[in-house]
């Protein structure tokens, strides 16, 4: 998690799946206090998504925060939230770069 969340805090404040692009792109932002967009995560290439709600008592006054990340074997990749976890299957890319 520390290699792509690298000097940011975990607070997200953009997750999407695009399916028409096949991308996820997950932006999280430099700290709780200003909220301000840090790094994004961008992975390409998605072949399967399957998503599963982890709390269901669902505050929606709650900002999500990323709890880890990893590749679990090539190809296949679990992002697990406060609120969620999500596993891919891609053969395209990660990429994680800051937000200007």
């Amino acid at each position: 998690m520390s290699e792509y969340l690298k000097d940011c805090s975990p607070y997200i404040s953009k997750f999407v799946y695009d399916i028409d692009k096949r991308i996820i792109e997950l932006v999280c932002v430099d700290s709780i206090d200003n909220c301000l967009p840090k790094r994004k995560i961008t992975i390409s290439g998605i072949q399967s998504y399957a998503e599963e709600t982890i709390d269901d008592d669902f505050d929606d006054n709650c900002m999500d925060g990323v709890i880890g990340m990893h590749e679990m074997s090539v190809g296949r990749f679990c992002i697990h939230t406060d609120k969620k976890e999500v596993i891919v299957l891609y053969d395209g890319t990660i990429a994680a770069t800051n937000v200007v």
